[in-house]
């Protein structure tokens, strides 16, 4: 890939220390979380590092769902980042803000988020956040999953997603330069100082939610029906439901 010089971008970046850009893989998630295990087996930190692949066989997103990961379709990347337990708790939300303003600020793509961090562009989904924890010591080392589209959507797509390509309304962007440009980007994110007073305005000012919006919020095999009433302190969903308001932590919210 000719617009990507790796190592180029890695000395440009200040958190990420490493890049891995790999032709396939089945998961980048996966990927990283051998990684992380491994380093912790063996009493070794985990690598500051960024997973990239071109292509993924079985991509995953939230709730065990699969991500679609076509080969040279999208960003689809893993990057390990470690940090104080304390801080962990707001992250959905706030890797939620930084993909969005990553697509507003780069693309100009009126990106918003539906809790609680996927990505969408007039009710259609252009990206996704995973992420997963390992806690030892009050350090939690953290995976940070997100696949991005990026080039145009083929038509049995286009009915659920969009892409970065049909957003924009200009050329379709480079997929060297639209992962360079994200990784920076993250990677600016992460070196600045963790202020969770900041990322509850953030996410309520992105959010698709409007108060009174009818939802469903899906746990395990349980669903919750009622009205969005936006989030707690602690990025918490609150659905009003049979007059009680109830504070989803973890889940899905289907908008009706």
């Amino acid at each position: 890939m000719r617009e990507l010089d790796i190592d180029a971008l890695a000395a440009r970046l200040t958190v990420i220390e490493s890049i891995a850009l790999i032709p396939r893989v089945t998961s980048t998630h996966d990927l990283a979380r051998t990684i992380v295990a491994e380093c912790l087996e063996n009493e070794l930190p985990p690598p500051a590092a960024a997973l990239v692949a071109l292509e993924q066989s079985a991509g995953r997103g939230r709730g065990a769902r699969s991500w679609s990961s076509p080969a040279n379709g999208g960003i689809y990347s893993t990057t390990i980042h470690s940090l104080p337990a304390t801080e962990l708790s707001l992250y959905p939300l706030h890797m939620g803000n930084v993909v969005a303003t990553f697509l507003r600020q780069e693309y100009g793509i009126e990106a918003g988020l539906k809790w609680p961090n996927d990505i969408l562009v007039g009710g259609r989904k252009i990206a996704g956040v995973l992420l997963e924890a390992r806690t030892q010591e009050g350090t939690s080392h953290l995976l940070i999953s997100i696949g991005i589209n990026v080039v145009a959507l083929s038509d049995e797509r286009a009915a659920n997603a969009t892409s970065i390509a049909d957003e924009a309304g200009r050329r379709e962007p480079l997929l060297g330069q639209a992962i360079a440009a994200f990784l920076e980007f993250l990677d600016q994110r992460l070196a600045r100082a963790h202020v969770a007073a900041s990322i509850l305005p953030l996410w309520r000012d992105l959010a698709v939610h409007g108060d009174g919006d009818r939802v469903t919020s899906i746990i395990g095999d349980r669903a919750i029906n009622g009205l969005w009433r936006g989030i707690d302190d602690n990025g918490h969903a609150l659905i009003e439901s049979n007059g009680e308001i109830v504070a989803v932590s973890a889940g899905d919210v289907i908008i009706q």
